[in-house]
């Protein structure tokens, strides 16, 4: 009986702590789904629906049920073609469809029926507009990151850019917080550890996430990990009504994803010169001023 009474405690310590890990980890996926209908506004169900990674040539096929729908829940970060196929009916295709984190894209399909295989393709050159998700939030992609000139590129330095969203106040990244602590102490090290205001919430209320691990440091409250900017494939900012898997934090949340390569060989570099060489003098001053390291501010 004894054995019987510490073999269920084993497995309900265990369930607790499954649940706990799962608490801490977030999406890094998007997801597409829809509805395939003929002319007629008739679903057509048991069609081949296929998805493929343009970057990575990765395809995922599902099915449309009884009603006609059809889901994939879980694709990384990137761009896709859509691909509708029945019996009977022309193929269907939707390309250049843009996946970022947590996006929630509906895309409804329409078929037509034919007596010869044909397919019709249809090319997305407007602005995709999430219909689904109310989560409210910007996303910030590699090219954007790489673009603009930031001191000591880090990607932190970009989160005050969004509306909503102000610099430190009281909360600095080497603040002395912890009871017996005699030293300032920055766990980011050199680099900005992204205490910002988000929403009018305090600095240290926000919530980190690298690939859907949490990472904020309980130190000041800021980011732990802050990947190489040329690894990071987009972020993105949740400011508010953001979804309940992420209901540790009543600030914002900072989702980053990095890149899951390609099937083309690429590669980057880059490089930071910093002296007084060629500055000038300052009118008034007989000398020439001294240069300050300020990477990290």
């Amino acid at each position: 009986m004894k054995n019987g009474i510490g073999l269920r405690r084993r497995c309900g310590l265990l369930g607790l702590l499954l649940s706990v890990a799962a608490l801490s980890w977030g999406a890094t996926t998007g997801s597409i789904f829809g509805t395939l209908k003929d002319p007629s506004g008739a679903v057509i169900p048991g069609a081949v629906i296929t998805v493929t990674n343009t970057a990575q040539g990765i395809q995922t096929k599902t099915m449309t049920d009884d009603k006609g729908n059809y889901n994939f829940p879980s694709l990384t970060v990137g761009r896709y073609n859509l691909e509708a196929e029945a019996p009977g009916f022309k193929t269907v295709k939707r390309n250049d469809l843009v996946i970022d984190l947590d996006t929630a894209l509906q895309t409804d399909l329409s078929m037509e029926m034919i007596e010869k295989i044909e397919e019709v393709t249809v090319i997305e050159n407007g602005v995709q507009v999430e219909t689904a998700s109310t989560q409210m939030g910007q996303v910030v992609t590699s090219r954007a990151m790489t673009s603009v000139a930031l001191n000591g590129r880090s990607f932190t330095d970009l989160l005050a850019l969004q509306a909503g969203i102000v610099p430190m106040s009281t909360q600095q990244p080497d603040s002395i917080v912890m009871a017996g602590a005699s030293v300032a102490i920055a766990p980011s090290g050199t680099l900005n550890p992204g205490n910002q205001s988000i929403s009018g919430q305090r600095e240290d209320a926000n919530g980190f996430m690298v690939n859907g691990g949490d990472v904020k440091e309980l130190m000041n409250g800021g980011t732990s990990v802050v990947p190489n900017l040329d690894s990071i494939a987009e972020f993105r900012i949740l400011t508010n009504n953001f979804d309940a898997e992420y209901g540790n934090y009543s600030g914002g949340v900072v989702n980053v994803v990095t890149k899951s390569g390609a099937n083309a060989l690429h590669g980057s570099g880059f490089e930071f010169l910093r002296n007084t060489a060629l500055d000038a003098r300052n009118f008034f001053s007989p000398d020439k001023n001294k240069f300050l390291n300020i990477s990290g501010m």
